[in-house]
């Protein structure tokens, strides 16, 4: 989303100011072909790039197609980390496709009730996958069968295939506490401010900087939230050890995500340092984790 304002120069209407935004975006990625002729029109017009957990390579290449030179850019670098979320790692042992590793972290409905569990998130990497969370989900919750129904007080399922009107009752009914968890992909979440959510569970891979932002969804209004990576601790012709991840491209999706999966350092602190734009040394990077942990970040 990019945002572009101004004040009228002169006429009746002088002290009115303009605001107008422009969106262009392919399937959860921006497309910037239409979007430089638009930005090119306008003379000397202040306009205000939202690059959140953009990658600085990203952001680079970003101003290469919308033909606009870094010097004419003012750069405003902030904190997104927010200690109030805890980030847990869990190595799968199970296999991706079942989803059995979420069996664990729900309880029976004979011990903690459909409206008490705390309000969460759940994303696949698949539609499919959704479907088959919920399965999961009332298997732990011993309620067996209630992924197949539409008024279910557990769980329900969001995705890009989603009907309209579906999205809209599983939007307000999550909102207005009809059900506490969601089955999701990336399709939802990212465009949403809910406060109340408590928890985030992420299963599988995706890009690491899309998962900083689905994590960031739980803990909105201040409370503690917990964010939980499922993560493949060893991958088929993946990178398994520091030595193969050390030799390989550290600007892949692939290997950033393979990085997550084994890394030894603190997460909050490895998403903090991935947005910088400079390649740090694992010296470096144990120096920066040393002075964090000691002023309590």
């Amino acid at each position: 989303m990019i945002y572009s304002w101004g004040l009228v120069k002169n006429g009746e209407a002088k002290r009115s100011s303009s605001h107008k935004h422009t969106q262009d975006q392919a399937v959860f990625r921006p497309s910037y072909g239409d979007l430089g002729r638009a930005l090119g029109s306008p003379e000397k017009t202040p306009i205000l790039f939202l690059s959140a957990t953009c990658h600085p390579l990203a952001i680079t290449e970003i101003l290469k197609s919308l033909k606009i030179a870094e010097k004419s850019i003012d750069f405003v670098c902030a904190e997104l980390t927010r200690p109030e979320i805890r980030i847990v790692r869990y190595p799968m042992q199970l296999s991706l496709k079942s989803v059995n590793d979420v069996l664990p972290m729900f309880g029976k409905i004979e011990e903690v009730e459909s409206k008490d569990i705390v309000p969460m998130l759940i994303y696949s990497g698949a539609r499919n996958a959704t479907l088959q969370v919920m399965k999961v989900v009332n298997q732990a919750h011993n309620t067996g069968g209630g992924e197949y129904n539409p008024d279910s007080a557990l769980i329900q399922r969001y995705h890009a295939c989603t009907g309209d009107m579906d999205k809209e009752d599983v939007i307000s009914g999550f909102e207005h506490g009809d059900f506490p968890c969601i089955s999701c992909k990336m399709a939802l979440g990212l465009g949403q401010n809910w406060k109340h959510v408590r928890r985030v569970i992420h299963i599988g891979r995706g890009d690491p900087s899309c998962i900083c932002q689905m994590i960031g969804s739980c803990g909105r209004d201040g409370r503690d939230g917990l964010a939980v990576l499922l993560v493949e601790p060893k991958r088929k012709f993946g990178l398994n050890t520091p030595e193969a991840i050390q030799k390989a491209n550290k600007l892949s999706n692939n290997t950033r995500m393979d990085s997550l999966a084994i890394t030894p350092v603190c997460l909050r602190i490895a998403f903090s340092v991935d947005n910088l734009s400079v390649l740090l040394t694992p010296t470096e990077f144990v120096v920066i984790e040393e002075v964090l942990t000691a002023v309590g970040f």
